[in-house]
């Protein structure tokens, strides 16, 4: 089996009756452990007995004097957020070698808490990323807003996804994560998706359906496509499998949009 590696903070996601666990290394790390791979995290939080409450994940688990904290707001113009905590970085070189090692890394930071500088301390011939955390900085007032990274000293990612939330429509953005990575994923929301691969640009269509809750979708196609890639499927048809994942996703709330394995036995 597999060995899948996934780097990122947990967190706390505010609702109005009290909170749910989330991010990328919950949503991405159970979705690749339902596709099979025998899945590790690192994390960094103030959280007891992960094991136990997410016992289909191994994890490798920093203590820090608070879990990071978003409040997710949703609006006609898209989800706004507000960061209420943060958690201690993750300090990669802390980690033993063998942490560092798997067939496959995924970084997944959603505020920061892996610098890019540090992605080469991981050991893997499939790096990939959803990188969503490199893009936010917080305001005075807690808000989330939009931030340029410095990606000059990554090494090179099998793969990338990011959402347009994430990083605008800037088309030199877009250049620079070309720079980094073998291939390009841009999610659209309900519009569909972007791939860039090999110089050329394929837009994908998403099929419609009823939302329910879109929280924790891009982290779910992110991991599907990162682990069909791995299986060896090509681009477009990993990413049409992603897609399908992540249209099934929405119709569910929280941790409950993982996909289950029926799923994703339908959807490839």
């Amino acid at each position: 089996m597999a060995r899948y590696l996934i780097v990122g903070h947990i967190t706390r996601d505010i609702l109005p009756k009290g909170f749910r666990y989330g991010g990328a290394v919950l949503y991405a790390g159970l979705t690749a452990r339902r596709l099979g791979f025998d899945t590790y995290a690192v994390t960094s939080s103030a959280e007891k007995d992960l094991e136990e409450l997410f016992p289909e994940l191994k994890f490798f688990h920093f203590p820090s004097a608070q879990t990071t904290v978003f409040e997710n707001i949703e609006g006609p113009k898209g989800r706004r957020q507000r960061v209420l905590a943060v958690a201690d970085p993750i300090p990669v070189k802390q980690l033993p070698p063998t942490w560092r090692r798997a067939d496959l890394v995924h970084i997944a930071p959603v505020l920061n808490e892996i610098s890019p500088s540090e992605v080469s301390l991981f050991e893997t011939n499939f790096l990939v990323s959803n990188p969503q955390g490199w893009f936010r900085q917080i305001d005075a007032e807690g808000k989330v807003i939009r931030h340029w990274p410095d990606l000059s000293g990554v090494p090179r990612f099998k793969a990338v996804v990011l959402s347009e939330e994430d990083i605008g429509a800037q088309g030199e953005i877009i250049e620079d994560l070309q720079k980094i990575s073998e291939i390009l994923v841009i999610t659209k929301g309900a519009k569909g998706a972007l791939l860039y691969e090999r110089g050329k640009k394929t837009f994908f269509k998403a099929s419609p359906i009823k939302a329910k809750d879109s929280l924790g979708a891009g982290d779910i196609l992110a991991a599907a496509f990162f682990g069909a890639l791995y299986a060896q499927k090509a681009p477009r048809e990993a990413l049409r499998f992603a897609m399908c994942l992540a249209r099934l996703s929405v119709t569910r709330e929280g941790l409950a949009s993982i996909p289950t394995r029926e799923e994703i036995s339908s959807c490839f």
